[in-house]
């Protein structure tokens, strides 16, 4: 069981959280406005078939940005070479963050901004291309992959139990 003081601890942080998601996701439904917006008045000529291996390429990339997400982010939350972070946390009087939600926002963040790369994708090539379906597709691909990977405060809280269990060795 998780002390009251720590479950404030973790409250005050979590609306920031909250923040920054929306934020990040609200940032790529501007992708698509600016996207189309500006469909007409950014003409950049390039060959077809240079147009369509930089599409393959970026595709690709996409695909594997979202696949990589997902063990970044849990290579992040396990903790797993964060010595020196937990050392410079433990150091650190200013920090009043929790540490469990110290690491749920830093893997947040990087998830989240990987996830967003892919809607930059998709405007890179709207604007190259003039092709919505490329740039709907990987905008919807980001903001999916961005709800996925929403703040639940469950995991929080699950991190802050493993934190305060004391790991034995097998």
């Amino acid at each position: 069981m998780i002390p009251t003081e720590e479950i404030e601890n973790i409250n005050k942080g979590w609306l920031t959280l909250n923040i920054i998601w929306a934020a990040m996701l609200i940032s790529v439904f501007i992708y698509l406005f600016v996207g189309l917006y500006m469909e007409d008045k950014i003409s950049i000529p390039i060959e077809k078939n240079i147009f369509d291996i930089l599409r393959n390429t970026l595709y690709i990339v996409s695909f594997v940005t979202l696949i990589a997400t997902k063990y970044i982010r849990k290579l992040v939350l396990s903790g797993k070479g964060l010595s020196n972070v937990k050392k410079a946390y433990q150091q650190s009087n200013q920090n009043i963050q929790h540490p469990a939600l110290a690491r749920y926002t830093t893997a947040m963040i990087i998830a989240l901004a990987m996830s967003e790369s892919i809607g930059i994708y998709g405007l890179i090539l709207f604007f190259l291309g003039k092709n919505q379906l490329d740039l709907y597709l990987l905008i919807l691909i980001s903001a999916a992959a961005m709800l996925y990977y929403r703040p639940k405060k469950e995991e929080v809280i699950s991190m802050a139990k493993e934190l305060k269990e004391p790991r034995t060795v097998a």
